[in-house]
């Protein structure tokens, strides 16, 4: 991986008419999105960085737990959260710019250990699944009943827990891997070579979520500054740079949810 490249982002962004300044939320989810003193790195930073600068906009990041950045979203005006996944119940709630990168979710062993699994029964008798409890996939899985979550705080949890041994099963994806550098101790130094997805989950797009009060052509304005970016190779430039061989995410998913 080059030489971070850190989102100057910190100024103050006026619309015509003058409102607020608009705040852009992330979480500390590395190579996706970190913070190394005082700056912001990552694939979506930099993406959002390079679409304020086509947009003429500047703006002020926070990174922030994943509750604060959804809720914020959600509920604020002039507020946006990334990487934010689209599912079906959370498509009413924002209006979504993307998408902007594109995983696979699974769970996730030591590839020392030999544990498969085959099954929703299998599954269920691990002991002690960690997962962040601020993230859908938990929620999802918690209403569905799924009694042997361990609901973690923050990502580094769980990935310390897994590369500690105390946990057998994480579920995250595949990007997460990729996390080198300064990004590494967030994922506990985890790599590709570290670990084995044990049983899939699902496909999911992540997108930037605007909050649904959002103008609309200010949304269509952010989403054509991204296709353009993706048809020049701007997008996949950076995309590589940070999650070298992956697949890159075309202009639009192929559903506007992710798919289990």
């Amino acid at each position: 991986m080059k030489a971070y490249q850190p989102a100057v982002l910190i100024a103050a962004w006026l619309s015509l008419n003058a409102a607020q300044a608009l705040q852009l939320y992330t979480e500390e989810y590395p190579p996706l999105s970190f913070s190394h003193e005082g700056h912001i790195h990552g694939l979506a930073p930099e993406v959002v960085s390079e679409l304020l600068k086509r947009l003429d906009r500047k703006a002020e990041i926070h990174v922030v737990p994943w509750s604060r950045a959804y809720h914020s979203a959600q509920n604020n005006p002039d507020t946006a959260a990334f990487v934010t996944m689209r599912t079906a119940e959370r498509e009413p709630l924002f209006k979504w710019v993307g998408p902007i990168m594109v995983s696979m979710d699974s769970f996730y062993a030591l590839k020392t250990t030999d544990i498969s699994i085959r099954n929703d029964q299998e599954l269920a008798q691990i002991d002690n699944i960690a997962v962040p409890r601020d993230w859908f996939s938990y929620q999802e899985l918690h209403a569905d009943g799924m009694k042997n979550l361990l609901g973690v705080t923050e990502p580094a949890q769980m990935f310390h827990l897994l590369r500690q041994g105390r946990v057998k099963l994480i579920l995250a994806d595949n990007l997460s891997f990729h996390a080198q550098g300064n990004a590494a101790p967030l994922v506990g130094h985890l790599s590709r070579q570290d670990v084995k997805a044990v049983y899939p989950y699902r496909r999911a797009y992540g997108y930037i979520s605007f909050w649904k009060g959002t103008d609309d052509n200010e949304i269509e304005r952010w989403q054509k500054a991204l296709d353009e970016m993706k048809r020049d190779g701007t997008f996949r430039k950076i995309y590589q740079r940070w999650l070298p061989g992956e697949e890159v995410p075309g202009l639009r998913s192929p559903s506007p949810v992710t798919s289990r």
